[in-house]
């Protein structure tokens, strides 16, 4: 009898090692699933588009702000790079509120997008950088400045 008992003690404790170790994995694959941004375009595919909506927003940062005159009077240019997807585009933070904002991307080897409206924030479309330089320039209530190449 005792010997049934270590039996059923024992494979009632594999079992709930079994289910807490797959339990866990799934939990961890769950997770790492979430952590990933989700993008619509790679490289070459991604100039011209909208960060925001590929997806290439989500684990941006920014790489450079201006220090010019619109970041100390109307507002701030930023420069930003999303690492999934190799690409840059401008950034442009009114500190007026809403206002005329222009905001421009430029690669060294000459490809370049460009933005007008009246807003708070605008950006740019994007370019594809990992390789290339690429700078931001933007205006805030028709004062303008560029971040610098990087």
């Amino acid at each position: 009898m005792r010997r049934f008992f270590t039996l059923l003690i024992s494979a009632m404790l594999l079992a709930a090692l079994f289910a807490a170790y797959t339990g866990v994995a799934r939990t961890f694959a769950s997770t790492a699933q979430l952590q990933l941004p989700h993008v619509t375009c790679s490289g070459n595919g991604c100039n011209g588009l909208d960060p925001i909506s590929t997806g290439c927003a989500r684990d941006a940062i920014t790489v450079t702000t201006t220090g010019g005159s619109v970041s100390f009077r109307t507002g701030t240019i930023q420069l930003r790079y999303s690492p999934t997807c190799g690409t840059n585009w401008g950034r442009v933070l009114s500190s007026v509120g809403t206002t005329l904002l222009t905001v421009s991307i430029r690669r060294n080897d000459g490809l370049f997008y460009f933005a007008v409206g009246s807003a708070a924030r605008m950006w740019s479309r994007m370019v594809f950088a990992r390789n290339v330089k690429a700078k931001a320039c933007g205006s805030a209530n028709h004062i303008e400045d560029c971040t610098e190449g990087i």
